[in-house]
């Protein structure tokens, strides 16, 4: 306190020097202790704006409905109030896009359920044990029902820091060390988070069964979520071109089944996903067992394009380690 007061006085009451002078210590403590009181009192309004965030965002993840009312409140925010425009004005584009927000209500929930989730995983540091079982069920309920979107998928395709939801609560800039901000994004989700602690600790047949998760959510994503070429996509939509909930030129046709896709993904996708499955549980310790797969895959994929590619790795993999001979270890120590 006594350094707080003293700093005040340094900063404020004294007249301007004549010529330059060196900190004394106790201008350094006081300074110091400013700097700290600065860093709490900024962390402390960064917790009360996450904790402000959370507890709206689990009112908004408990219906469509709640979802819906919570994002037309953070438009109101963001494009209307933050802007200096009025009620008016909102209350019209309102008006013109209920249709279109209705549609996404399904999407617009799971956006929110992400943003929540890269919450609680910010907040825990690189430590997911936690987070984990919560991204599964989250993706389970996702791929569990694919009609339930009816095409509306676009807004899962980005991140969610860029949706409403996060511009309104001030968390746009939120980062996340090893983690995806994108719902869709599985690959990267499951190899930053379900698969490495299942490799660091031998849980083989729960990897395992991860991985026959993961293939099967990458199957509903090229049959039912598989993404249209950019010519084909709808324009954006409304102000700011955010093509959000912004309602303007009807319902993307995006998202919706994909036979040429789903047939790409059971000729090519699938088999090198089941490759890499084998051989990432080769390498995580369940050897016999996935080198008799990954042998019985080769034979039943012999057309695959990256047939012969898998073939050099299986041989590598399972070549016993070469064994020095006493003149190369010799030859290893000298100086």
């Amino acid at each position: 306190m006594q350094r707080t007061a003293y700093l005040a006085l340094l900063l404020c009451a004294a007249p301007p020097l004549a010529h330059a002078q060196s900190l004394s210590q106790a201008d350094r403590e006081a300074l110091i202790e400013k700097l700290e009181n600065l860093k709490n009192n900024a962390k402390e309004k960064a917790m009360g704006r996450i904790g402000s965030a959370m507890t709206a965002f689990r009112a908004g993840m408990a219906s469509d409905d709640a979802a819906i009312e919570l994002y037309l409140k953070c438009v109101e925010k963001v494009d209307y109030e933050d802007q200096k425009r009025t009620t008016q004005e909102f209350r019209e584009w309102k008006r013109g896009a209920e249709d279109h927000v209705k549609r996404e209500g399904r999407a617009l929930r799971y956006q929110l359920r992400w943003l929540a989730l890269s919450l609680e995983a910010a907040e825990a540091k690189g430590n997911l044990k936690e987070v984990a079982p919560k991204v599964l069920t989250a993706l389970d309920d996702m791929f569990s029902s694919p009609d339930q979107f009816a095409g509306n998928v676009e807004l899962l395709r980005r991140p969610v820091t860029e949706g409403y939801f996060a511009r309104a609560y001030g968390l746009g800039s939120l980062k996340v060390d090893d983690w995806s901000l994108i719902p869709l994004k599985i690959d990267e989700t499951f190899n930053e988070v379900i698969f490495p602690p299942l490799r660091a600790s031998g849980k083989v047949d729960q990897l395992r069964d991860m991985w026959t998760r993961y293939i099967r959510y990458e199957g509903v994503m090229h049959r039912e979520f598989a993404e249209l070429p950019k010519d084909q996509r709808g324009q954006p939509r409304g102000p700011g071109g955010r093509g959000e909930g912004r309602g303007g030129d009807g319902p993307r046709e995006d998202g919706l089944p994909n036979p040429a896709e789903a047939a790409k993904f059971v000729a090519e996708v699938q088999p090198d996903l089941k490759w890499k499955m084998e051989e990432d549980l080769f390498k995580s310790g369940d050897q016999q067992h996935a080198a008799v797969n990954m042998l019985a895959h080769l034979e039943a994929n012999l057309t695959h394009p990256k047939a012969r590619e898998w073939a050099d790795r299986f041989r590598t993999l399972v070549e016993a380690p070469k064994t020095e001979t006493p003149k190369e270890t010799a030859d290893k120590t000298e100086p």
